[in-house]
């Protein structure tokens, strides 16, 4: 790894690993600790941070786009925290 590594790569590498991730996840649907409309709140926050990511690393923005997919990985952090999601198997 290099000082000077490019955002715009970076910000790439990421989107896709957060992707992958993502999609071996299944969150849950049901009431339990948290109400299923909160928990599909969140997972629709996920999805959108994920597409703004895309949207701005197309656009040039690749140091816009980090944060979003930063916010995206977070989210779903908090609901693997909580075991609100589950992997798939």
């Amino acid at each position: 790894m290099t000082l000077t590594e490019d955002p715009a790569e970076r910000a790439e590498r990421y989107i896709k690993s957060f992707d992958s991730a993502l999609k071996k996840n299944r969150i849950l649907t049901t009431d339990c600790l948290a109400k299923s409309s909160s928990i599909m709140r969140v997972s629709d926050a996920i999805h959108r941070y994920v597409k703004d990511a895309k949207h701005y690393l197309e656009n040039q923005k690749p140091t816009t786009s980090l944060v979003s997919i930063a916010y995206a990985e977070g989210l779903l952090d908090a609901l693997v925290y909580l075991e609100l999601t589950k992997p798939l198997e």
